[in-house]
């Protein structure tokens, strides 16, 4: 019941937050693996002065994705004690990672790459924290990459789609043989009627 909701789980592409604050019902679920990627990255920049400091945030990542991980086992399981168990989890690591986010980004010193790291972290917060409430789907946008995959290397392997028709036609046909996979349907079957 309620209205109908719209998840997308993306990276931090601009159209992807921009259509969030157009679209009623659309909801951002951002990639924890980016965010990961701007600590190590920070981290690379400068070893000598900030080894310590990524090895401290990537392992509070990564205690996000085994609170995750026990918050979807949970889901799925469908018993309410688990799941309040595992949500008092989740928030309570999401905690730890908004106070430290707060405590250092007001910190004076802080180099200029950890800096760019909790900037990108403050700015997708929203959409980062989102996932308490989708726990069916994954903390990064891996599978949702995999997923187009195969459509982007047939469109290379066929030279593009030429016109603005074959291009909505491929679209749709992609879409309902990745919806009948997705759901263990036959897409040949479900490609057939639809064709």
């Amino acid at each position: 019941e309620g209205p109908r909701q719209l998840v997308i789980s993306s990276d931090f592409y601009s159209v992807y937050s921009s259509a969030g604050r157009k679209a009623c019902g659309l909801v951002n679920l951002y990639c924890w693996a980016h965010v990961r990627r701007y600590f190590v990255r920070a981290g690379d920049a400068n070893p000598d002065q900030l080894s310590y400091w990524t090895a401290a945030w990537l392992e509070r990542i990564k205690n996000l994705y085994a609170a995750h991980e026990q918050l979807s086992v949970a889901w799925a399981d469908g018993a309410a004690a688990p799941l309040e168990q595992a949500r008092t989890a989740w928030d309570d690591t999401v905690g730890v990672i908004d106070a430290e986010r707060t405590k250092q980004m007001a910190s004076p010193g802080l180099q200029e790459p950890a800096k760019k790291a909790l900037a990108t972290l403050d700015r997708e917060w929203d959409g980062l924290v989102a996932h308490r409430d989708y726990p069916m789907s994954s903390l990064d946008n891996n599978p949702a990459e995999r997923a187009l995959r195969r459509p982007v290397v047939t469109r290379k392997n066929a030279y593009g789609s030429r016109t603005e028709d074959a291009a909505r036609l491929a679209a749709r046909v992609w879409t309902v043989t990745a919806t009948a996979e997705m759901a263990g349907l036959n897409p040949i079957t479900y490609l057939t009627a639809y064709l």
